[in-house]
């Protein structure tokens, strides 16, 4: 008998027909390399092996990996890595490879944000999240959803939301359900325009800003954040051509851009 350990944020799914949709929408090929974040007690992990894919399944709690061990057995295509998953190390990854998991909903947030931040990044994530979080990932501009993750996703990816689980379909049951959503990363950052390819950094140390009191109006969080004259900032939003009084949750990404060069002026002339 597993008993799930709350502070590790073990939920198990139960349903093999929702594992093999998930895995199903990973458009696995056998010469695909796949990691799999909490492999849990492996009803995913079985399905992902049936592709014929190599398997990397990393999994921090060490009873569990001998539980796998016993569920699974050892199949040549199957790697478990006894790790943190926030601290392994990508470096090491083919190019190209995807990641799909059931992941523990307690570090969904850093740890999209560990795969897309890293210059190896996965060409696909297929994950189960909680609804809730998958909402805000894929919150439209005007959502009180949106916000800093969803920002990061869409710096580097095209994300949607495949289908929802309910809370039934796993041991113990959680308070809230669950959805899949599918992250495709985009060959460059998310600007359509190539003459705006912001430095992550300062672009997102903009967006932070504007965030940073989300029920703030746009010119006030980013003078209060970014330590700016207030019509200094109402001169950048003016020439980003944003309304100075939206929210940080009302802005599209290219106006986020649009921003990001305006202000990037600034800090150029600075270093002058």
């Amino acid at each position: 008998m597993i008993h799930p350990k709350k502070q590790l944020g073990q939920n198990f799914l139960t349903s093999s027909d929702i594992a093999k949709k998930i895995a199903d929408a990973g458009e696995i090929k056998a010469s695909d390399t796949i990691i799999e974040i909490g492999p849990g007690t492996g009803i995913l992990t079985e399905e992902l092996i049936k592709t014929g894919a190599q398997i990397l399944a990393i999994e921090k709690d060490f009873e569990l990996i001998e539980t796998l061990k016993k569920n699974i057995g050892t199949p040549k295509n199957l790697k478990l890595i006894h790790q943190d998953a926030l601290w392994f190390s990508l470096d090491l990854i083919p190019k190209n490879y995807k990641v799909v998991a059931n992941i523990p909903y307690n570090i969904t947030s850093p740890l999209i944000r560990k795969f897309l931040d890293d210059k190896n990044k996965p060409s696909l994530m297929v994950l189960m999240v909680q609804k809730e979080v998958a909402e805000r990932i894929c919150a439209k501009a005007g959502s009180s959803d949106r916000g800093l993750l969803t920002l990061m996703v869409e710096f580097y990816a095209d994300a949607e939301i495949l289908f929802e689980v309910g809370k039934d379909n796993f041991y113990p049951v959680p308070k809230v359900d669950s959805a899949v959503i599918k992250i495709t990363t985009k060959s460059h950052t998310g600007c359509a325009d190539k003459s705006v390819q912001p430095d992550p950094d300062l672009f997102f140390k903009i967006v932070k800003a504007g965030f940073s009191s989300k029920r703030r109006q746009i010119h006030n969080s980013l003078s209060a954040t970014l330590r700016l004259e207030k019509d200094i900032t109402n001169n950048i939003l003016r020439e980003s051509k944003i309304n100075p009084t939206l929210r940080a949750e009302d802005l599209t990404l290219k106006q986020w851009f649009y921003l990001f060069k305006t202000i990037e002026k600034i800090y150029t002339k600075e270093d002058e």
